[in-house]
């Protein structure tokens, strides 16, 4: 079986789960490699299956990228799934979640070209610190925190009418929690929750720390799985991103399907879960 690990000609960092997959895969006897989305010289019918992974560049052109996902569809198995790919690409899921019971950090979506006095609605909604960051992204980019109770009101302003210009927007409290225990990464493979990782979030051209969590606990998989039960979809990987709220109770960050980091460097479970999966969704 020929598997190619889906990426972007211009990583924006290193991804360092790249190569504990493709040994791995390399050791279970199937032809690995890496290819990026965005080069028009691959050919993807050569590939028996393209795992999306390290495509961090799509929010530069997501039309661009859907159009790939629709074509390359055609040629390979995906995986993920197009329909979980397409569905994870925009941050709105998150008010789908929502409505089916998911708690969720306190968010605002705003539309491109759509005016807003964010103090206005800061106010209405009571907080203080919040964040701002674009619906269509990978990474930190374009998210920035701003205090108001400090005087940022007129850099927040400024910063969210630049970028609801350009694109999507959602403005979200900035948790206390992320100054003090930050945020855990649970990654669950093929319906299997692997391992955690603690993670301090970053903003614009900030690296990220990361550390692995020793333990699990049962409300921690209980959550995860409120979370992927919610989302209903078909999925090879899933990262679920929690983080505490005021009462300690978890609240999603963020639900990754579609290229999130792994972190398989930190389990080797994990990654001899990641390439069963694959065996198992051989065409």
């Amino acid at each position: 079986m020929k598997i190619a690990l889906v990426n972007c000609l211009n990583l924006p960092e290193p991804d360092i789960d790249e190569q504990p997959m493709l040994d791995a895969l390399a050791a279970a006897g199937y032809e690995a490699q890496t290819a990026a989305w965005d080069d028009d010289s691959v050919d993807w019918s050569q590939f028996d299956i393209a795992v999306i992974r390290a495509t961090w560049n799509y929010f530069e052109n997501p039309t661009g990228f859907v159009d790939w996902i629709d074509r390359v569809a055609t040629q390979t198995m995906l995986l993920n799934p197009p329909a979980t790919l397409k569905w994870n690409l925009h941050k709105e899921y998150l008010c789908e979640l929502s409505d089916a019971g998911v708690p969720i950090i306190p968010s605002v979506f705003v539309d491109r070209y759509m005016s807003l006095d964010v103090q206005e609605v800061v106010g209405q909604e009571g907080w203080s610190k919040i964040v701002i960051k674009p619906t269509v992204s990978a990474g930190s980019f374009g998210t920035k925190s701003f205090d108001l109770s400090a005087g940022d009101g007129e850099a927040a302003q400024a910063f969210f009418d630049e970028m609801i210009a350009q694109r999507d927007m959602m403005i979200q409290r900035y948790m206390p929690s992320v100054d003090t225990v930050g945020e855990t990464a649970l990654i669950v493979i093929d319906g299997q929750l692997t391992h955690a990782i603690e993670k301090r979030p970053r903003f614009d051209d900030q690296d990220e720390e990361v550390y692995l969590r020793e333990d699990i606990s049962d409300d921690m998989r209980a959550f995860a799985k409120q979370v992927l039960d919610a989302a209903g979809k078909d999925y090879l990987y899933a990262r679920v991103d929690v983080i505490p709220g005021d009462d300690g109770s978890m609240l999603l960050s963020e639900l990754e399907m579609l290229e999130p980091s792994l972190f398989f460097p930190y389990s080797s479970p994990a990654i001899e879960a990641f390439v069963r999966a694959i065996e198992k969704h051989q065409p």
